[in-house]
């Protein structure tokens, strides 16, 4: 990851146990592995812990590349569709930000399982603000 964009991971992610891969938002990329805390009570995947791991990735990638200019980013909309249920071992989100305005960033993103099935599609936004001092 590049040194300029590293930003403290958040409670959440350490929580959930996010792995960062990368912070580009060229190939902007998380991962877990499933445990029975991140499981729904049939035993698949919580859509929630996938629709949290693209969140965080596309908020920290977009922090790490407007944070010089001494602005934030936060979440503003999500839409996730969800495919295929995953069981066993992890998940990669894999974002791409499509659009890079000045005051919102538009993500899309894959969420494929080991196998390399896409199990989940989203597209994110995410609004720039300037960071309160």
């Amino acid at each position: 990851m590049n040194d300029e964009a590293q930003v403290k991971p958040a409670h959440f992610d350490e929580l959930i146990g996010t792995e960062w891969l990368s912070d580009d938002p060229d190939d902007a990329r998380v991962r877990v592995e499933i445990r029975d805390e991140l499981r729904q009570p049939f035993g698949l995947m919580h859509g929630g812990v996938m629709s949290s791991l693209i969140e965080s990735v596309c908020s920290r990638a977009t922090f790490g590349a407007v944070q010089a200019e001494g602005m934030a980013a936060m979440g503003q909309s999500i839409d996730v569709s969800f495919l295929r249920p995953i069981t066993e071992g992890g998940a990669e989100v894999r974002a791409k930000a499509h659009h890079r305005g000045r005051t919102t960033w538009l993500w899309q993103a894959e969420v494929p399982n080991d196998e390399g099935k896409v199990c989940a599609l989203a597209q994110m936004t995410i609004a720039v603000r300037p960071r309160p001092s």
